[in-house]
């Protein structure tokens, strides 16, 4: 009998395991929901979550290369200005690694409305958002949003003539993050006595699989 819990623990801890790692959400960065917007598209979403850079002029040569950053959707998306294959997570979002892109709009973040990305150059950002933030969302918040449910992205952008266009991206949904320009997520790691459980549990199947076919 008592092999019997050892063997039940052992898969159940397996199993959540397997439950608990996070997947890349198919379609996940678009630019199809409403025009003008990149937002972000995932099952658990309960409302949209998009960002958009509106041209307002130029510095220099010949296409408009100074934007604007808003959220018009209601629980909206962190933006940060990322590099190829850096992490982002909640702690590096409370850690204020990476600069994040003001929206113009709101009282909630310093107001930058010259985002300057000039004509032909690539440029990756982060995207933090989630199902429900816990803090009442701005105007009238001074802290910066933390999501409910969270999910982490990266998308690539390029100045195209004068208009930002996505040339690609990746949402993550149930891990800790993701590695920008990639699909690699920051799972969590396991506690060490949760996987030797599971690793005893999963010996003792095999074993009692090996005497049936014996």
């Amino acid at each position: 009998m008592k092999t019997k819990w050892i063997i039940l623990a052992g898969g159940l801890c397996a199993g959540s395991l397997l439950h608990g790692q996070g997947y890349i959400v198919a379609n996940g960065v678009v630019t199809n929901l409403f025009a003008g917007e990149i937002d972000l598209n995932w099952p658990a979403e309960t409302q949209v979550n998009g960002f958009t850079f509106t041209p307002v002029g130029k510095t220099s040569g010949v296409y408009t290369n100074v934007f604007t950053f808003e959220e018009p959707a209601t629980i909206g998306v962190r933006v940060f200005l990322i590099s190829s294959n850096q992490p982002l997570t909640l702690d590096i979002v409370n850690s204020s690694t990476y600069s994040e892109i003001s929206d113009s709009l709101s009282p909630i973040y310093p107001s930058n409305p010259t985002n300057i990305f000039n004509a032909n150059t690539p440029f990756y950002v982060g995207l933090y958002s989630g199902a429900q933030y816990p803090q009442y969302y701005p105007p009238g918040n001074t802290t910066p949003v933390q999501y409910i449910d969270a999910v982490f992205g990266w998308a690539e952008l390029e100045n195209v003539g004068g208009t930002i266009q996505l040339l690609g991206g990746a949402l993550e949904y149930g891990g800790l993050g993701i590695y920008a320009g990639t699909q690699n997520i920051i799972q969590a790691v396991p506690e060490p006595g949760t996987l030797v459980l599971a690793a005893f549990g999963g010996l003792l199947l095999g074993c009692r699989r090996f005497k049936k076919m014996k």
